[in-house]
């Protein structure tokens, strides 16, 4: 389920930048009113082929997608500008908690979509699996019923044999040799049908409906087969197949299948084109009268998966005609002009914009200098209550509220030692750090009207991803003493309890030093080829030795067992081989297991030494 999920998110991402792209091709074939030769014109819907087909797709500054890019984090920010609202969510990371705000959080699910990169979105996979599910469903169910259907239709032709009509065949045959082509073709009259079609690639079939020739005058057959030919010659029963490929794939899209429907209304004008190629002048409109008669008498017809016809849709027939009627030969050739187009347009539309950037134009997250000394500060030692969230320490007034929303940080403790319990942070004189965004906040300490408040610099994703300025959370001391029960939203503690006194088991499997190389949900969630954890992992390495120790850890270990006794956790270890490495599956029971009864996810080592 895992794979299938991450295959899935692919397939929504590509879905969604082809939706835009055939949006794009829409608007261009409205307003460009026909003035484009038809050719071209058929030939710009193969870049949505490519687009569907070719997931990896290099990053260019020409990419029509930076636009869209800019335009979506325009409006973001913008919404960002007007709104009060600064609600946090928990991200977690190794065994720590960092804030962001929402929109951090909105701007990265737009990223996790994003049109600049062709990266698997990073989203929870939970939901994820269950649509991934249902569109594998899909996807195998309409399959079957394709090949149902064609292998049915196609045991039916060859039960009607061929036909040895002399007319019909030297009507063909002398087609064949106007256009050229050598193939051996058969011609089946059927009750199949009710419009001629072609049917096959490699072995083609034309078939024509049972006493036709009593239905159309015979000299009118030529245009009938002249069409065909030319879709065999164009080879668009291949083209037909990765079209009903694609959209058995993208069967959830309906706009991928709008733009399939348009591009198969080129491909029949395109053939009634070259078709036209090989007639005289004079027999363009008696093209065009054979058309309206293929409709008038064969008003019934239905379309046959794998074949093309001369009359598909009923409705394109208006515009067909429209075409037929304005028909130059020379129309039908691809100019210089019309490739320098096509070369001009595939360039910005088979890119994927630029890596999405913050608000000063920088590629990266922002990040501090973190790596400072302990110094103490004993003002800041104690409890601390949120009172407001201004944009500046000189907005602050004591008797007014500027921040109308709820706060997301209600309280905050300093221990001496530099910590500050259940958050990512730490902190020295000065300086407020979080390891894990690799932020550098400041504190001021203000005594007004005799009491103390605090203004806390917070650099949420707004500072780290979008480079703007941070606001202050404004906090009102209210003991010395810190507050180690409660977290940093506020909520009261109960921690959880492992019984960690257990004997020691050699295990000599584990013996050696193992670094780090993925953090995941579970186990089964482990690829070797792909890191599912895109953050810096908190654990970098372990070493096991043989009398239960883990150097340079206050954990000991026992067979299949990590203890820490001052936690009061015993995680579990499993070890595995996966294509001739050894791997180690290890139980990260943090804060979000002992504080608020998380369900632990893994580390994942690779073992790089024994012992």
């Amino acid at each position: 389920m895992y794979y299938l999920g991450q295959l899935f998110k692919v397939i929504l991402q590509t879905s969604i930048t082809t939706s835009i792209l055939i949006c794009l091709l829409l608007i261009f074939r409205k307003y460009s009113k026909g003035r484009l030769g038809i050719k071209f014109q058929y030939t710009l819907w193969f870049l949505v082929i490519f687009r569907l087909t070719i997931f990896k797709l290099p990053e260019s500054p020409f990419s029509i997608f930076n636009i869209i890019n800019g335009v979506g984090n325009n409006i973001l920010l913008l919404f960002s500008n007007k709104t009060e609202t600064f609600g946090t969510v928990l991200a977690r990371s190794g065994s720590k908690i960092s804030s962001l705000d929402n929109h951090d959080v909105i701007l990265r699910t737009i990223n996790s979509m994003d049109f600049s990169t062709d990266k698997v979105m990073n989203s929870s996979l939970s939901g994820m699996n269950i649509f991934s599910f249902i569109w594998l469903i899909g996807v195998i169910f309409i399959f079957a019923y394709i090949l149902f259907v064609y292998r049915g239709l196609r045991r039916k032709i060859n039960n009607n044999g061929k036909s040895n009509n002399n007319e019909l065949l030297s009507i063909l045959k002398q087609c064949k040799n106007e256009m050229s082509i050598k193939k051996e073709i058969a011609l089946v009259e059927t009750s199949i049908v009710k419009i001629p079609a072609l049917f096959g690639y490699f072995k083609p079939v034309i078939l024509i409906p049972n006493n036709i020739n009593k239905v159309i005058d015979v000299d009118k057959l030529r245009y009938i087969f002249l069409h065909e030919l030319s879709h065999l010659k164009r080879r668009d029963i291949v083209i037909n197949w990765i079209i009903i490929f694609l959209k058995v794939i993208y069967w959830f899209n309906p706009i991928i299948h709008y733009g399939f429907r348009k591009m198969k209304e080129d491909m029949e004008v395109c053939c009634d084109s070259l078709a036209l190629s090989y007639t005289e002048d004079k027999e363009v409109k008696e093209y065009g009268y054979t058309i309206i008669e293929m409709i008038d008498k064969f008003s019934k017809s239905t379309h046959l998966i794998g074949t093309t016809s001369i009359v598909n849709n009923k409705s394109e027939v208006r515009r067909r005609i429209v075409m037929i009627k304005l028909f130059n030969k020379k129309a039908y050739r691809f100019s210089a002009m019309a490739v320098a187009a096509l070369l001009v347009i595939s360039s910005a539309v088979l890119t994927n914009a630029r890596a999405a950037s913050n608000i000063n134009g920088s590629n990266a997250a922002k990040v501090d200098k973190i790596d400072y000394a302990f110094v103490k500060d004993s003002n800041i030692v104690g409890e601390w209550k949120s009172l407001d969230f201004v944009k500046n320490i000189e907005e602050f007034k004591v008797n007014t509220k500027q921040f109308t929303g709820d706060l997301y940080v209600k309280d905050i403790s300093f221990t001496e030692d530099g910590k500050v319990p259940r958050t990512v942070f730490t902190w020295t004189k000065d300086h407020i750090i979080n390891d894990v965004d690799k932020t550098d906040s400041s504190y001021v300490i203000k005594d007004i009207d005799g009491t103390t408040y605090m203004f806390f610099q917070w650099k949420s994703g707004d500072y780290t991803i979008r480079g703007m300025e941070p606001y202050y959370y404004v906090l009102q001391k209210v003991s010395s003493t810190p507050a180690l029960d409660i977290n940093i939203s506020g909520d009261k503690v109960e921690t959880r309890v492992d019984k960690v006194d257990y004997p020691f088991i050699n295990d000599t499997e584990v013996l050696g030093k193992w670094e780090s190389v993925d953090f995941v949900e579970n186990v089964d969630k482990f690829n070797p080829d792909k890191k599912a954890w895109n953050g810096d992992l908190y654990l970098k390495n372990l070493i096991f030795d043989e009398n239960g120790k883990i150097e340079d850890k206050t954990i000991t270990w026992t067979k299949d067992l990590v203890l820490d006794v001052n936690n009061k956790t015993a995680s579990k270890y499993i070890i595995k081989e996966i294509n001739g490495s050894k791997y180690m599956f290890f139980e990260w029971k943090n804060g979000d297991y002992r504080e608020r009864g998380a369900t632990p996810w893994y580390y994942v080592l690779k073992q790089v030494s024994e012992s």
